[in-house]
C-alpha cells in the first residue's frame, strides 16, 4: 500500500536526484565526485535547504561518464566538453525563478572543475534540465515523497539544532 510521507529519512527518499552526464576524460573519479558533491550543494542551497544534513543525506547524483565518442555535436566529437545536468525534484522543491540563477551556477562548477574560467559563451555548453515531478509520481519505496513534507523535516532538524 501507498502510504503519503509525514516525516521523511533517509532512507525512504531521495531528493534531489540529480543526473550528471560527462565526458570520462574530462575529470577523474575523484574530481567526478568532488563535483557531485558541490552540485548536490548549490541544488540544495537553491531549494533553500543550505546545509541541512537531512536535506544532505537525501540529494542522490547519478554519475554518468561516457566515452568521449558516446557524447557528439552535430556527428562529431566536440572540440571541448559537453555537459549535461538533470535535476529532478518534487513539484514545489525549486521556484521557477530561481532556476535560471542555479543553472548559472552549475555552469561555473563545471566550468571550473574542467580548468576553464568562466565565461558565457563557455557556459552554453552546460545544459541544465529541470524536472518538477507531481506529487504521488515521486515514490520510494511505498512512500510519497511531497516537497511540504521534507521541508518540515529540514525545519525540525533546524529547530532542533
Amino acid at each position: 500500500m501507498i502510504r503519503s510521507s509525514t516525516e521523511i529519512t533517509a532512507t525512504e527518499a531521495g531528493m534531489p536526484m540529480i543526473d550528471l552526464y560527462l565526458s570520462e576524460s574530462v575529470l577523474d573519479a575523484e574530481d567526478r565526485q568532488v563535483l557531485a558533491d558541490r552540485i548536490a550543494r548549490l541544488v540544495r542551497e537553491a531549494e533553500g535547504y543550505g546545509d541541512s544534513r537531512l536535506a544532505a543525506s537525501l540529494s542522490w547524483v547519478y554519475l554518468h561518464p561516457m566515452p568521449d565518442t558516446a557524447i557528439t555535436k552535430s556527428g562529431a566529437v566536440p572540440a571541448r566538453p559537453l555537459w549535461r545536468i538533470e535535476v529532478a525534484s518534487p513539484t514545489g522543491s525549486l521556484a521557477p525563478d530561481a532556476k535560471p540563477a542555479l543553472a548559472e551556477r552549475l555552469a561555473r562548477a563545471c566550468l571550473a572543475a574542467e580548468g576553464t574560467p568562466w565565461d558565457p559563451t563557455d557556459a552554453r555548453r552546460v545544459w541544465v534540465l529541470y524536472r518538477d515531478v507531481a506529487v504521488g509520481d515521486w515514490v520510494a519505496g511505498t512512500t510519497v515523497a511531497k516537497a511540504e513534507a521534507i521541508r518540515d523535516a529540514v525545519a525540525r532538524e533546524r529547530a532542533a539544532a
